[in-house]
């Protein structure tokens, strides 16, 4: 049984039979199923080619029946089996004519003139029209039609030169005039007509030809004919009778053979399909060290190349290897050696060799394969001039220059996906051992930074040691003193740490530099001002620097301005910086530097600042925070690299900057309404403020704390932090003013209204003494609440209204939300349901403003029973579901009594760590 494709979509039975195949859609199962012979085609990728990447709900059930009805026609040595993930068509490849045709010429390429004229006429007469000519989709078609017809049109040049040796012009004619007309401007087709023609005796029509081309070539693009096409006509004008010899030099195939084990890669290589289907291109492979560029690569040229027919030629550029980088000219005339010239004849300057090179391939359709390229000038006497041939760079470094001045297609090369990763420690192990512990296999797939190399190397350590469990290594790994050591072949001198050397030692010292100091660093990522602060330099010349890494790929730009590093990269950089001088004074200037600008943004989200000292190590160069947002962008772009200042100001002894991140990062938090976070800052906080008898730190810490605890319904330690907090404070009228607003609003949550009330009121007192009217809202917010929980709404309303109209001139902030919340209830309370109604969104919206999530839960939920009372439950539940979530989000207790109200159907998975 055969698979056409050549044309219309055809099913033939061993007998030479058309199998009726019905459906539109099934066709193109059929065909995409065909073109990927004995490869499995995932469902969903196979769902995406027959629906042209918009698949109907019900085509998942609409293919299964495809497959159902194309199994009950399929026989003879064909068949079609589901396989993990999708599907594969099984047979030989001769079953389809697709491969019938590549095989045929591929053969012809080392065949004599007879054998080959025999071969392409017979791979060209498996043509039957256009490929695919009768499938509905165009996916299918565009993936394989213009690289099929391509070697089509190759197959056709090929056979005419065959013919043309064996003095059978005339045969040649009819193929070439219907490729001709087909193809109008493809000089080195015309060039052949021009020639048969001619020598069948048939001139006139041979320079008409030529002058119909020339006028065509100038019109729509601009240009003259090329030295093919101009020879071709000079021997019609010189009446050469007999076809001279076209001298071919041989054609080699270079190519390395394929990393066994080559695992996924699919979208690369599907990319690098579509960057590498038209003429005269470059396709670029960049990526870190060990991240399997050459791997892919080989895959990717394997594949292709049957396109190649004058061959493939493959150097090594060694751009990073422990040696220096391979010269062009070395490099040259190992080419020119394989296109055929002897020592002799090859060409002593670096340019004319070149030249030599080009005019060698001119006219021919090769591969050119420049592995471990250092540079775009060690590439660029490499590049061929002729259209038909390609060119596969792979490089640690960018090349950028290859991009802008030759139209190089850059494809990143990334780390394997998780499931990938697996596959290609199963292809070392086997599946067995990996399915026997899979939690150990996952966790050493993170460990390798999902990096081939190191995920082969830990694959050949385990394959040697049948009696260690994958488990085994992973302890050893965890140890990341250790990891990049466990991660190497001493005998070898290959494993990530070399590979990672070879690139730190070919940067410039100022980028060299920089690399040592990022082990400082105690992040993943950083912007170009944190690192300007590790140098000590300006943060134009850190950007530069940065990018200098980036373009080695040792960091990666994940957002402008901002680089991350692999963690291996990161444990590499920790070593580099064990010998660093000014450890101590790097560390600190990052740690000020983090500080000042917390302390700028912090200003921006807290209703009550004061500036801290200026720091020993004031930043020349920072981001300027001009609005709330900005602040509250900065803070959640740097919160993980904050916490982790934090941890280092501790683990060095730098207390005062401890408290000082904690205080900061806790106004992000508070603003967030995230308590959990908020508890464990306050504690760190105190105990650093308490190791260093900071009374007033302290005291700042425990009215935080206290607050905290009570919104995490622990009453009685929220009293205690309050109380604690409002006796360090005596003496200290704003900070004695803070601890006492905040002592009566934990008495309140704890239900001890009457002691809330006058705690309150004092507190109060404090705020009209010292003329802090924005303290005085919200401590008149406050009494309000108290007033609400004893059932006094009239009174409630008339202090949270006078609380409201102290916001009026000042900055918007989270006590302004709250008092809107308040003014609301207090107006539920007195059944004035489209007062209360305003009020919540009002707040709401000011909430989303600020970026505060609590305040958007408590008024969305507000927001939602008010509409359950006067619209009903419908209208309620989608303002109920967002702050169930939001309540989850931020791991409070509130999200319980929500829940219930809510049906079953509509409720949220548990909050995350209950």
């Amino acid at each position: 049984m055969r698979v056409n494709l050549l044309g219309p979509v055809e099913l033939v039975s061993a007998g030479g039979e058309p199998v009726r195949l019905g459906a539109a859609k099934r066709r193109t199962v059929l065909a995409a199923l065909a073109l990927e012979l004995n490869r499995v085609v995932s469902g969903d990728r196979l769902l995406s080619l027959v629906w042209d990447g918009s698949p109907p709900p019900q085509a998942k059930a609409a293919l299964q029946g495809h497959i159902a009805q194309l199994r009950k026609v399929l026989s003879d040595g064909v068949a079609l089996l589901t396989r993990a993930p999708g599907y594969v068509l099984t047979g030989d490849r001769g079953a389809v004519d697709v491969f019938r045709f590549e095989d045929l010429v591929a053969s012809s390429r080392d065949a004599g003139d007879e054998t080959a004229v025999a071969q392409l006429a017979e791979a060209l007469a498996l043509w039957r029209g256009p490929v695919l000519a009768d499938v509905p989709g165009d996916r299918v078609r565009e993936a394989v039609s213009a690289r099929l017809e391509e070697l089509r049109l190759v197959a056709v040049q090929e056979l005419a030169t065959r013919l043309f040796r064996l003095h059978r012009a005339a045969d040649a004619v009819g193929e070439l005039s219907d490729a001709v007309a087909a193809h109008p401007l493809r000089e080195p087709l015309v060039a052949r007509l021009v020639l048969a023609l001619h020598w069948t005796g048939r001139q006139a029509e041979a320079l008409e030809v030529f002058h119909r081309t020339r006028e065509r070539l100038a019109e729509e693009l601009g240009v003259d004919p090329g030295p093919e096409l101009r020879d071709a006509y000079q021997t019609v004008l010189a009446g050469d009778t007999a076809p001279k010899r076209v001298e071919r030099g041989p054609a080699p195939a270079q190519l390395p053979r394929e990393h066994r084990g080559f695992v996924g890669r699919e979208p690369e290589l599907a990319d690098l399909a579509d960057r590498l289907g038209g003429d005269s291109a470059i396709g670029l492979l960049v990526g870190p060290a060990g991240v399997g560029k050459t791997a892919l690569a080989l895959r990717w040229a394997h594949r292709v190349a049957a396109d190649f027919p004058d061959g493939q030629l493959f150097v090594n550029l060694r751009g990073f290897d422990e040696t220096e980088p391979l010269d062009p000219r070395t490099a040259l005339i190992g080419f020119l050696r394989a296109l055929g010239l002897s020592d002799s004849q090859i060409a002593v300057d670096l340019e004319d060799q070149a030249a030599q090179y080009r005019s060698l391939l001119a006219g021919r359709r090769v591969l050119v394969f420049l592995d471990n390229a250092r540079s775009a000038e060690q590439v660029r006497p490499l590049l061929p001039g002729s259209a038909g041939c390609q060119v596969l760079v792979t490089s640690r470094h960018r090349l950028d220059d290859l991009v802008v001045t030759e139209g190089a297609s850059a494809l990143h090369v990334q780390t394997l996906p998780e499931n990938n990763a697996e596959d290609l420690l199963a292809a070392a192990l086997g599946r067995t051992r990996i399915d026997a512990e899979p939690d150990a296999v996952a966790e050493l797939v993170e460990l390798c930074d999902r990096l081939p190399l190191a995920l082969r190397i830990a694959g050949a350590r385990l394959a040697s040691r049948p009696r260690w469990t994958v488990q085994s290594l992973v302890d050893e790994l965890r140890d990341e003193q250790h990891r990049l050591s466990a991660l190497e072949l001493p005998e070898a001198g290959r494993g990530v740490h070399a590979a990672l050397a070879v690139s730190y030692r070919e940067l410039p010292e100022g980028a060299a530099r920089l690399l040592r100091r990022l082990g400082l660093h105690p992040g993943t990522d950083l912007d170009s001002y944190a690192a300007a602060a590790l140098l000590d330099i300006n943060v134009v010349s850190a950007r530069t620097h940065l990018r200098t890494l980036a373009y080695a790929n040792l960091l990666h730009e994940s957002t402008p301005d901002r680089y991350s590093r692999h963690d291996l990269v990161r444990l590499f950089t920790h070593q580099l910086a064990v010998g660093e001088s000014e450890v101590d004074g790097a560390t600190a200037r990052l740690l000020d530097y983090y500080l000042h600008v917390a302390d700028t943004a912090r200003a921006h989200l807290s209703d009550h600042v004061r500036p801290f000292s200026p720091p020993e190590h004031k930043p020349a160069s920072y981001p300027q925070l001009a609005s709330h947002a900005a602040a509250l962008d900065w803070f959640t772009l740097e919160e993980a690299n904050l916490g982790l200042a934090l941890d280092t100001a501790l683990d060095s002894g730098h207390l005062e900057r401890a408290w000082q991140l904690a205080l900061c990062l806790d106004a992000f938090h508070f603003r967030r309404g995230n308590r959990v976070d908020r508890l464990a800052l306050c504690r760190i906080g105190s105990e650093a403020a308490r190791a260093l008898g900071d009374t007033r730190a302290e005291a700042t810490f425990l009215l935080r704390l206290g607050s905290t605890l009570a919104d995490l319904g622990r009453l009685e330690e929220a009293v205690d932090a309050c109380t604690r907090a409002a006796e360090l404070a005596r003496g200290d009228r704003d900070l004695e003013l803070a601890a006492l607003a905040n002592l009566g609003y934990c008495l309140m949550a704890d239900d001890q209204l009457d002691r809330a009330q006058e705690t309150i009121l004092e507190a109060l007192e404090v705020a009209r003494e010292v003329g802090d009217t924005r303290s005085q809202a919200s401590v008149q917010n406050n009494l309000a609440n108290v007033l609400l929980r004893k059932r006094l709404p009239e009174e409630a309303l008339r202090h949270a209204t006078e609380a409201l109209s102290l916001f009026t001139s000042a900055a918007p902030s989270k006590a302004h939300t709250a008092t809107l919340h308040t003014v609301g209830a207090a107006s539920q309370q007195l059944g004035r349901l489209d007062e209360a109604l305003e009020h919540y969104r009002e707040g709401l919206a000011l909430a989303e403003r600020l970026g505060d999530r609590y305040q958007e839960a408590l008024c969305h939920r507000a927001i939602g029973d008010v509409l359950e009372q006067s619209v009903g439950q419908d209208a309620a539940t989608p303002h109920w579901l967002t702050a169930l979530r939001l309540y989850r989000d931020l791991r409070v207790e509130d999200a319980d009594d929500l829940a219930a109200k809510l049906d079953p159907r509509a409720d949220q998975p548990n909050m995350p760590g209950r």
